[in-house]
């Protein structure tokens, strides 16, 4: 259907389009758009203050000019070196095979400097602050690993490790959730 309109409008947009294109072009001044009040409020203060700007910035400068003339662009064809210069053998690695890793395993840093923590430490401390809070607690985790008590009480209230909850326990739970969706 797209076509069928499309084929039908097309004279009607193209009819005399050659006359109403030279009307547009020959018109000595493009009407300009029309513009925001702060920007004629920055006209009239411009003319205030260098009321012959506009001349000034219309005006060709011939200092410019000649700098422009002495500009010039040199360039180098790529094309001319071969690919295999580009792109070596010795480059590209040989073994395809990725990283011998399992999928619970991950890469860390081998050396860990003050105020920054591995992941699996963090984990650890949160298990074993979830554990025996007493004797884990912010304290005497930031001395192990010394770290700043602020940011281990942050890592400890915010971060949780998963738990399995078993299918007694989840029904246990559901029938607890649904009392009290039942109170409100």
């Amino acid at each position: 259907m797209g076509k069928v309109y499309s084929l039908l409008l097309r004279p009607i947009r193209t009819f005399n389009i050659e006359n109403r294109a030279e009307r547009v072009i020959s018109k000595e001044k493009p009407t300009p758009s029309p513009q925001y009040p702060s920007v004629k409020k920055q006209i009239e203060i411009v003319n205030k203050v260098k009321p012959d700007f506009m001349k000034v910035h219309y005006q060709k400068d011939p200092q410019l000019h000649e700098y422009l003339k002495n500009v010039y662009v040199q360039s180098i064809d790529l094309k001319s070196t071969p690919k295999e210069e580009m792109i070596s053998a010795e480059s590209l690695p040989q073994d395809s095979n990725g990283s011998p890793l399992n999928n619970n395993e991950y890469c860390e840093t081998l050396m860990v400097t003050d105020d920054k923590c591995t992941l699996q430490n963090v984990m650890h401390f949160i298990s074993m602050h979830s554990e025996n809070p007493t004797e884990y607690s912010v304290e005497k985790i930031s001395e192990i690993y010394k770290l700043d008590k602020q940011i281990v009480e942050n890592i400890i209230m915010n971060f949780k490790l998963f738990h399995l909850i078993k299918s007694k326990e989840a029904d246990q739970l559901k029938l607890i959730y649904k009392e009290e969706e039942k109170k409100n």
